[in-house]
């Protein structure tokens, strides 16, 4: 529409737009304007995420117009012709519903069509919203199609907050990519970075960084330390176990619940979640071997150390395959070492003791990206040498708190700031973060983070701040310091 426009341009592609005047039919669309406000009201799962519904229903405020649905053939020659006019072709939103159910057999294979149809889920782009959440359920319901229970409406990837678009050629090649680091590197960081329903930043550097910490240190480093004690010491065979002690029904415990937690969040089209529970699940495995020290209590306690290992390969196991779906050359790759006739199976004991493990190449080898010049290793050891040691009492003057970031915004005439609101547990806070290059609002809502609690409120760029969150920094890089697993806001941190 012309309030649409950006300065006369198309405000996604930014090129002029063309008034066109012609003859075309219509879908009596407004008919169903006050069906569909009440649908959507009684079926609060139809779209999602919430956010998207309200757009829907904001739009649905103005009075619904009809819907051309023909192009005549003197503007536009390709396309199916309307059965009914040979002259006019099908507007492609029209013709895509009919394509879906004619597809699948519908008025022609009833037994092939009710399987498919309708859908659970039907996942779309967020910038096709009004098509498949005003157009199509009104065209449904003229035509008498089951809607689907769920339409849900995800973001995009962005390059430097802007839209990947061929017309303003800011894209990133996804199969240049898969050529240096690998697909499943490349599936694994498109899942565990963007929240669906919310748009995501990407940079290469940011890729790296995630592949090296995740992938590359807590997965694979750990599927190497399993798998090199039980070679060295076991003789490459499954260690037998016994279980009776603390830290074993610890791990254990949590990893049965495990894959119930996982799948519901992916249920729940929380991918990123899910993908985050199994990562800190890896993590808590790094940090039970790390207690335990299988490589230095092999020397005094061979069967314990059995246990120990068994445990940690059982649980790496379990782990692995919940991240399949996501990594599926990976994990069959890691998969084939354990000796199994189901090695898909969740269920803990599964792993055969006395076995032959099979041996593993490295999963994920690190990616090196510290190309640094000696100027800027010698301005660190500089910088180094600079820094004043504080008094242990000077120290405890801080007070640290784990928060919950609640909602964020860009600090207007700012690259650098966001605006975010935190739980602090018995508060709420509004804190000035200058992370903005790094994350998007998006990236850091629902992030559980660390702040500084204690410091006096400040004005920044006019906005007052009350905090500051924790961030480890490596020049323009920066990482929100999180807490490796779920814990209450407003908790200490010593």
């Amino acid at each position: 529409t012309e309030k649409e426009l950006d300065e006369g341009n198309c405000p996604q592609h930014q090129k002029m737009a063309e008034f066109i005047k012609e003859k075309n039919y219509f879908f009596k669309m407004s008919k169903y304007q006050d069906w569909l406000i009440q649908y959507i009201n009684d079926n609060p799962d139809f779209i999602r995420p919430v956010h998207r519904k309200n757009e829907v229903l904001g739009f649905l405020r103005q009075p619904l117009g009809d819907l051309c649905i023909s192009r005549p053939k003197s503007r536009l020659t390709w396309g199916i012709e309307l059965p009914f006019d040979t002259e006019y072709v099908t507007y492609v939103w029209f013709d895509a519903l009919l394509n879906y159910v004619t597809g699948i057999g519908y008025k022609q294979d009833d037994e092939q069509y009710n399987k498919f149809w309708p859908a659970n889920y039907h996942l779309i782009g967020k910038d096709i919203v009004t098509t498949h959440c005003v157009y199509w359920p009104t065209m449904m319901k003229a035509a008498g199609i089951p809607m689907p229970k769920t339409i849900f409406a995800h973001g995009w990837w962005m390059m430097d907050k802007t839209k990947m678009s061929k017309s303003l050629m800011n894209f990133v090649s996804p199969l240049d990519l898969i050529k240096t680091y690998g697909v499943d590197s490349v599936r694994y960081y498109l899942v565990r970075d963007m929240i669906l329903g919310h748009d995501a930043n990407f940079t290469e550097k940011h890729f790296i960084n995630r592949y090296n910490s995740e992938l590359a240190n807590d997965f694979g480093n750990l599927a190497n330390r399993i798998t090199t004690l039980i070679r060295k010491n076991f003789d490459s065979k499954i260690p037998e176990v016994n279980i009776n002690e603390d830290p074993e029904k610890h791990i254990i415990h949590k990893c049965k619940k495990l894959p119930k937690k996982v799948h519901k969040l992916i249920e729940n089209f929380e991918l990123n979640e899910a993908t985050d529970e199994i990562i800190g699940f890896i993590r808590s495995i790094n940090k039970y071997l790390e207690i335990r020290e299988p490589w230095k209590l092999v020397k005094t306690d061979k069967e314990k150390t059995g246990t120990v290992l068994y445990t940690a390969a059982e649980s790496l196991r379990i782990a692995s395959l919940l991240l399949h779906p996501i990594m599926p050359n990976k994990i069959d790759e890691l998969n084939s070492i354990f000796p199994l006739n189901d090695g898909k199976k969740l269920d803990w004991g599964t792993l055969q003791s006395g076995e032959k493990l099979g041996e593993l190449k490295t999963l994920f080898p690190r990616i090196d990206n510290k190309k640094k010049d000696t100027s800027k290793q010698q301005k660190q050891q500089s910088n180094k040498k600079k820094e004043e040691l504080v008094e242990f009492t000077d120290f405890t003057k801080l007070k640290f708190k784990t928060a919950l970031v609640l909602t964020a915004e860009p600090v207007p005439e700012t690259t650098k700031l966001l605006k975010l609101t935190v739980d602090a547990g018995d508060e709420t806070r509004q804190l000035v973060a200058g992370i903005a290059e790094n994350y998007t609002p998006e990236q850091i809502i629902g992030k559980e983070v660390i702040i500084v609690a204690n410091l006096k409120p400040a004005t920044i760029r006019g906005v007052k701040s009350e905090g500051m969150i924790l961030a480890a920094k490596d020049g323009k890089s920066l990482s929100v310091i999180t807490p490796d697993r779920s814990i209450k806001s407003g908790s200490g941190v010593s």
